[in-house]
């Protein structure tokens, strides 16, 4: 705010002061809005079981699928990890999998169980909760359908910043213990 515009506002002494120091100590918006956190504990209905449960969830996440862009979430539940999205999955697609940093790939549960926007990583559950409080990103490889000409597996980059703390409030929501270190 310039000088001459605080001049024609105030009308006492005391509102000078006010908006001088308000002008000065307020934040562009920009500033002040963070990022989403990466993962989320909420209550909701698990997508694998359709029963209310305590979810750790990520943020909605964005991955190419052959024709445009694909909305990607992480739902963790009781008994397994399921990936939705909105478009449909191709199971053909080869080296489907997640892959956290280094360590080999972990294919999803196939033949995909669920709805064909859905992956569900339900034997794998305990490895992929290990392999995230450890690892920094994770590779989601997934392919969609309808591509025509077929396309290739898409990947998506998962941040794991804040996971072991976000599995940490999981836990506590499910009533169990932290897990160590």
């Amino acid at each position: 705010m310039r000088l001459r515009e605080v001049h024609r506002i105030c009308r006492w002494p005391g509102c000078c002061w006010l908006v001088g120091v308000l002008g000065a100590s307020a934040a562009p918006p920009a500033l002040l809005a963070e990022a989403p956190p990466n993962w989320s504990v909420e209550r909701g209905t698990d997508p694998y079981s359709e029963q209310t449960a305590c979810l750790l969830v990520s943020r909605r996440l964005q991955m190419p699928d052959g024709y445009g862009t694909a909305n990607v979430r992480l739902v963790f539940g009781p008994s397994a990890l399921v990936i939705t999205t909105d478009s449909n999955i191709d199971a053909s697609y080869p080296d489907q999998g997640l892959k956290v940093d280094e360590n080999l790939s972990m294919p999803p549960d196939s033949p995909f169980p669920l709805k064909r926007q859905n992956v569900l990583f339900g034997r794998a559950q305990a490895e992929v909760i290990q392999q995230f409080r450890r690892g920094r990103s994770a590779d989601l490889a997934l392919g969609f359908w309808p591509t025509w000409p077929v396309t290739e597996t898409q990947h998506l980059s998962i941040d794991l910043t804040g996971f072991s703390s976000a599995h940490d409030s999981y836990r506590a929501c499910r009533g169990e213990t932290a897990v160590a270190q």
